[in-house]
Formats: C-alpha cells, structure tokens, sequence
C-alpha cells in the first residue's frame, strides 16, 4: 500500500499544477482533470492462466478519507461502484463467488477503496518593485507591498480496484498477494450524480487498459 500511497500523491500532484497552471486556457469541464492508472504489482504472475477463472468481491468499499478532511455533502453511491466491478469481472469471463464462506476458494479476492484528500495551496502576488524610467516617466512601481497571499483548497479523490492472489492465500493475519491494481483520481467536484458516473467510467477504463485480465 506504501507504492500506491505514493502514486495517489502523484496523481494529485500532478492535478494540482494542471489547476494552478490552467489560466487562460482553462478546462471546460471537470472531468477533464480526471486520469485512470493501473499497474500489475507481480511481474511473475501469469495472468494467462486458464485456471484462474473465479473471483470474490468484498462487499464493502474501504473507506480511507482520513478524518480530518473538510465536509461536504457530495457523495458516490457505492453500491453502484460495487455493481460496476462486478459487472466488469463478468464480462471479463470470471465467475464470482458470493458465498463468503467460499471466498477462499475464489482465484481472485477483489478489493474496492475510495480515498478523499484536501489540498492546500498558496499563491502570491505583488511585491516591491518598478521598473527603470522612460520617456521622462522616471520611476514607475509595477507592484504593491506587503505582498497579497491566498490559500485554496482543491478536492481530490480515488478510487481504488485491487486483485488478490487468492491461491496464495496464506495464514490468517498474514498480508495476501496483490497482482494488479487499478487507480481513477479527479477532483472531487460536481453533483453526486457527476461524481458516481466519473467513478463508474473510471471503473470502465481500468478494465480496457488490462486486457490480459480478459479470459
């Protein structure tokens, strides 16, 4: 989870200076700042195994907002984001096992997570300063003192689709082998019915940028 900690702050990063650096030519919409990344984690695994075939889907989204972060009414509708994945898996060619007291007879044990994080910037403008004379001018002053600094907060959230090797399950209380994770990170604005739908095509895209997860 440390490495995708880690692309997480890269994500958002790298969201903020699209931000920030936007003017004039600002994006239309918000969705525009949306991006999909994934990643197998396990060089080694063979995804083209044909005995990997079944999987089974924690029926709850992890939730990792840390506490600390600023309300906001907006929410996604997690059960859809939950259908969405499976729905995904299907067409994928897998068979899901819903028993939970299966799931460790499941090849692949799929994980969803949502993740909300505040970012605080600072601008600055002004200064003391001017510039040389010109044509009997003399002295003009191009800025103003003390300098003017505001701070803005820029929404960020994620979502979060992980596979497990279920067949190397080992002892309880003992971390399971990720192989392949999927990341869909935007800003966290717009209605709640903007939002789910974001999160579902992120969904989407994950699955069509994995082709090798197809049976």
């Amino acid at each position: 989870m440390k490495e995708l900690s880690n692309l997480l702050k890269g994500i958002t990063f790298a969201a903020i200076l699209l931000f920030s650096s936007c003017f004039p030519l600002e994006p239309e919409f918000v969705s525009d700042f949306d991006a999909v990344f994934t990643e197998i984690s396990d060089p080694d695994f063979d995804f083209n195994n044909p005995a990997i075939n079944t999987y089974y889907l924690a029926d709850t989204v992890i939730v990792l907002t840390d506490p600390g972060t600023s309300n906001t009414d907006l929410e996604i509708d997690l059960r859809l984001v939950l259908d969405r994945v499976r729905s995904n898996m299907n067409q994928a060619g897998y068979t899901e096992i819903s028993d939970s007291n299966l799931a460790i007879q499941a090849d692949y044990l799929v994980l969803v997570s949502v993740n909300r994080s505040d970012n605080y910037f600072s601008t600055w403008w002004g200064g003391w300063g001017g510039w040389g004379g010109w044509g009997g001018w003399g002295w003009g002053g191009c800025c103003f003192f003390p300098p003017q600094v505001s701070t803005s907060n820029i929404r960020t959230a994620a979502i979060i689709v992980e596979l497990l090797d279920g067949k190397a399950l080992p002892q309880q209380n003992e971390v399971i082998p990720e192989v392949w994770y999927g990341v869909g990170s935007g800003l966290f604005r717009g209605s709640n019915t903007n939002l789910t739908n974001r999160t579902l095509g992120a969904i989407d895209q994950m699955f069509v940028q994995s082709p090798y997860l197809t049976r």
